[in-house]
């Protein structure tokens, strides 16, 4: 992500995801579709990603990873972090993959960022 400004429509999705408030999250995500995000690929991945994190949360299907991920213990947050990082860093060749998993490993920081928090 290029801006400040950037980084402040993906919080304001993962906070809107995470309080189950989808109209807001979509209108979030829409946003974010126009912003550059430097390289166009690696966007395409980072909002595919999120569409899918708004599609899993908004179903609840429990086939999904997003809804039945441990987020609650900081011990899976942090196995989960490093996972994503490791996905984002090594091993992927394009920058969509690159793009997708940074999505996640962003998420899984927000959500970690927020639990020290409370």
């Amino acid at each position: 992500m290029t801006s400040k400004k950037t980084r402040d429509d993906v919080i304001t999705f993962f906070e809107t995801l995470t309080a189950r408030r989808f109209s807001e999250a979509g209108k979030a995500l829409n946003e974010l579709r126009g912003k550059n995000f430097g390289n166009n690929e690696f966007k395409d991945g980072y909002i595919m990603a999120l569409e899918g994190l708004l599609l899993s949360s908004r179903t609840g299907d429990d086939r999904d990873f997003y809804n039945r991920a441990e987020f609650e213990t900081p011990k899976a947050l942090n196995n989960y972090k490093k996972e994503f990082r490791s996905f984002a860093k090594e091993g992927i060749n394009s920058s969509y993959d690159t793009g997708f998993f940074q999505a996640w490993s962003d998420l899984i920081q927000y959500r970690s960022d927020n639990q020290k928090k409370s």
